[in-house]
């Protein structure tokens, strides 16, 4: 079974394990990080987290 290194974390992972966007891109997240790294981007453009969606951002003007 092939394995992919996560570019975050460094453990092994197969594709099943892997998040779907990042597989794509060939840039490797395993889930948890790729979790880790969304939560960590809202945090920095919207601290307090005011808005529901990151469209929802976009339409107040922000």
């Amino acid at each position: 079974m092939e394995t992919y290194t996560c570019e975050e974390c460094g453990l092994e992972f197969t594709e099943d394990e892997l998040d779907r966007d990042s597989f794509n891109s060939a840039d490797y997240y395993c889930k948890r990080c790729a979790d880790f790294l969304m939560d960590s981007g809202w945090d920095a453009v919207d601290p307090n987290h005011e808005f529901d969606s990151f469209s929802d951002w976009d339409e107040r003007g922000h």
